[in-house]
């Protein structure tokens, strides 16, 4: 197996967070990227050539399908553009990772009981059973932000709401099949016939996944997508902050001085 730990995501309007989130993940264990770019422009090209060049993220520009059924809000079990991205994900790269992890760029997985993640992958990979581990998420409010702060996401966004409201899959790679019918952005699709299990979010207490919702207002109104949940208003954006500034959590802030280090000398 060529990795251990991947990371499938696509993204659009996300070029200020793009070193801080590979960086970050680097920090904890992921091994590699592919990115989907649905941004299309230079300037993630040219924040992202750098890690290409290194091997570290894979890049599919994923233009071509603007404009097209699939670039809509979907309903029932139809695909948009990004169910799409996940499913050549999988069909190509599976064969590739031991594990690999669907996630947004306002999306960072959280090791709780480690350091990294290393240790953690380690013991379920122990169990060759488990197919896949729904890991829980948990959404963070705009901290009491309206602009964008000069701090990062990780600094910057420290109030949450009290208990998880979702969940994103780990899959293990030899399990998974081609996902090109899969419809959803938090679930990949598993072999049938496999004899495998998913270890149930309730079971899981040494990751987690942080979701940056919303951020600052300014920046919820900037980040617009096919979602049709996305506020467009400060009242929507109220409303929908209403819950994820309960509780305060800065759990983050121990990987901060490496992560800026790291920052400083990432590639450019």
């Amino acid at each position: 197996m060529k990795y251990r730990l991947t990371i499938a995501a696509i993204f659009k309007h996300e070029n200020p967070y793009l070193r801080e989130w590979i960086e970050y993940h680097r920090i904890v264990g992921v091994d590699h990227f592919y990115l989907y770019d649905n941004d299309g422009g230079e300037d993630a090209q040219r924040i992202l050539q750098p890690y290409v060049e290194l091997g570290i993220v894979t890049r599919h520009p994923w233009l071509h399908f603007d404009g097209s059924k699939h670039d809509r809000p979907t309903h029932f079990f139809a695909q948009d553009k990004n169910h799409l991205a996940f499913g050549h994900a999988a069909q190509n790269y599976r064969d590739q990772s031991e594990w690999i992890m669907k996630i947004d760029i306002d999306e960072f997985l959280v090791p709780l009981e480690d350091e990294d993640l290393r240790a953690i992958i380690a013991r379920y990979t122990e169990d060759p059973r488990i197919r896949g581990i729904r890991i829980p998420r948990i959404d963070f409010g705009f901290s009491g932000h309206m602009k964008r702060p000069p701090g990062l996401v990780i600094e910057s966004y420290t109030q949450r709401e009290s208990e998880n409201s979702d969940h994103k899959d780990l899959a293990r790679g030899a399990y998974l099949t081609k996902n090109a019918y899969s419809s959803s952005a938090h679930s990949w699709h598993y072999r049938p016939l496999s004899l495998g299990r998913t270890v149930k979010e309730s079971d899981v207490s040494d990751m987690r996944v942080n979701h940056y919702y919303t951020k600052s207002l300014e920046e919820c109104l900037l980040r617009q997508n096919m979602m049709q949940t996305r506020p467009v208003s400060e009242e929507q954006f109220n409303r929908q902050n209403d819950g994820l500034n309960a509780t305060s959590d800065d759990g983050m802030l121990r990987f901060l001085p490496e992560l800026k280090k790291r920052l400083s000398a990432a590639p450019r």
